[in-house]
């Protein structure tokens, strides 16, 4: 039997958990934006989607809204309620503190359905490293928070599995359903997650596991329902290959999910993977070396969630980047597979030993948020330079955008890829860098006769990555404004001087009048 901590002290970990999710919504509160690669086209979709029958705006000229069930569809609904009341901006604030959130409660609650008797402590400070995680500055929204309701859905099951009756399947398939509409990577792992687990656990009593295993029909069919007709599925099969495995078993041992916006992250997330490390061999020696004070149920748990991580572990390895328009599997299994380590690491049952590894894990938390807090206050300031113009664009007007800096000074984002978007915000404004446009897992797509700058299915990738591929001076009619950001190249200078007026210059941020009426 495992030594119980002291209760009366441990109850403190509760203050330290409330103590550190308010210390990691200071980020999003006391800066004007948040910066993400994404996230502000996930806030201009809603927007449109709030205002769409507002007859002030054009966007019903422009836009249809696809209202298929696809996955995707959490972030924009939510933002778009939010945004009934409050502006935008705001109501992405109050979004990403949600997940801030529900990321912690999540993981505390997945713990302690695992330890009901322990208190979740070191375990539970570490995944605070995995809030600001790279996809979540990447800005995808929807995926960040299915993240959370995995091991959410995990432990109401572990809770449960012995016991499954029809109000808790009921409850179970209804996260399904919220994990469906929040991104389908997590909701496939976590069918595959459960599945898994039911076998390994539930083996010697089958009328248990055949429950178990029923109860995840209702979510495998409506995913069979989505796939075929979802362009998921238009790059064709699934393509397994050990080519990366080098290279992606050495982005995890470095936890590279960790790294997006400066090079002191990388030396953080080395920190963490040394913390990991130094945990994970304490807890192999509790089960190996001390194996007689760890009771049976204790170890097959740690040998279930072994396994299952293993599992992870072995699609991360082996998975293409894409899948269809779908892209970075890998990092998003990465994040999935390393936070279920946090199943096996054991309570230190040590007094000096604990609080030594928590003021070291506490320690580097702080670290990292002074860390990633400054990264936001310089971010901040390139995204008002970038910001500017904004009151030079008029409502209802066809914005093109062209970024020749895309990432400023952040070292894995691309911070104004999406700017364009700040733009067309409560104005009507139509923004022709809008790239959930040409995807169907996106609310909001371009009408049929819509004429694109380039006549492709994904024109937007050209306005982004190809801009030498569009003709400028054809398009102009089109066009009400040109924003450029950086040095343009020569062929794109000439065509904005020769086609379009020059209403302002900022020096690296610039605004082109084009011929639309």
């Amino acid at each position: 039997m495992w030594q119980k901590l002291d209760f009366k002290r441990s109850e403190s970990w509760r203050i330290v958990l409330f103590g550190l999710v308010a210390l990691h919504l200071l980020p999003i509160w006391i800066f004007p934006f948040f910066p993400t690669q994404d996230g502000v086209s996930h806030v201009y979709n809603a927007h449109v989607l709030r205002e769409y029958w507002n007859p002030a705006y054009d966007f019903q000229t422009f836009y249809d809204i696809n209202w298929n069930l696809f996955p995707n569809w959490l972030s924009h609904f939510v933002l778009a309620a939010l945004m009934l009341v409050i502006p935008p901006l705001l109501a992405e604030k109050l979004f990403l503190s949600a997940y801030v959130i529900l990321f912690p409660l999540a993981i505390s609650y997945f713990l302690r359905s695992l330890h009901p008797d322990q208190k979740p402590t070191i375990p539970l400070w570490i995944s605070f490293f995995f809030i600001y995680n790279y996809l979540f500055l990447m800005g995808f929204y929807n995926y960040a928070v299915s993240v959370p309701l995995f091991f959410l859905m995990v432990g109401y099951w572990w809770r449960y599995k012995g016991d499954l009756h029809l109000r808790q399947i009921i409850t179970l398939n209804l996260l399904f359903v919220v994990t469906y509409f929040a991104h389908l990577v997590p909701y496939v792992f976590t069918i595959g997650a459960i599945g898994l687990l039911s076998l390994l656990t539930l083996f010697r009593t089958p009328k248990q596991l055949l429950v178990s295993l029923a109860s995840l029909l209702p979510p495998s069919l409506l995913l069979l329902i989505y796939l075929p007709t979802s362009d998921l599925l238009s790059g064709g099969q699934l393509k397994i290959g050990f080519d990366r495995v080098g290279d992606l078993f050495s982005s995890f041992l470095n936890l590279k999910v960790l790294v997006a916006l400066d090079d002191r992250q990388v030396m953080i997330a080395k920190a963490v993977t040394a913390i990991f490390v130094l945990y994970l061999v304490y807890s192999l020696w509790q089960q190996v070396v001390q194996g007689s004070s760890i009771e049976n149920q204790v170890k097959n748990q740690m040998i279930a969630f072994g396994l299952l991580f293993i599992a992870l572990f072995v699609q991360y390895l082996i998975y293409p980047n894409s899948v269809g328009p779908g892209g970075w599997l890998n990092d998003r299994i990465a994040i999935l597979s390393v936070l279920v380590l946090l199943a096996v690491l054991v309570p230190i049952h040590h007094p000096i030993l604990e609080r030594i590894f928590g003021a070291v894990v506490l320690t580097l938390l702080c670290v990292n948020l002074l860390n990633f807090s400054v990264s936001c206050r310089k971010l901040n300031g390139e995204i008002r330079e970038f910001n500017a113009l904004r009151g030079e664009i008029g409502q209802n007007k066809v914005l093109l955008p062209f970024f020749f800096d895309p990432s400023g000074s952040a070292k894995r984002i691309g911070i104004f890829v999406n700017g364009s978007n700040y733009y067309c915000l409560a104005n009507g404004g139509i923004n022709l860098g809008n790239y959930e446009v040409q995807f169907d897992y996106f609310p909001i797509n371009f009408k049929e006769n819509f004429q694109p700058p380039v006549e492709e299915k994904e024109w937007v990738q050209a306005v982004h990555w190809r801009k030498d591929s569009i003709d400028l001076c054809g398009y102009a009619k089109n066009v009400n404004y040109v924003l450029v950001w950086g040095e343009a190249d020569q062929k794109t200078t000439q065509a904005l001087n020769d086609c379009y007026q020059l209403v302002a210059d900022r020096g690296k941020l610039k605004l082109y009048r084009g011929q639309r009426k």
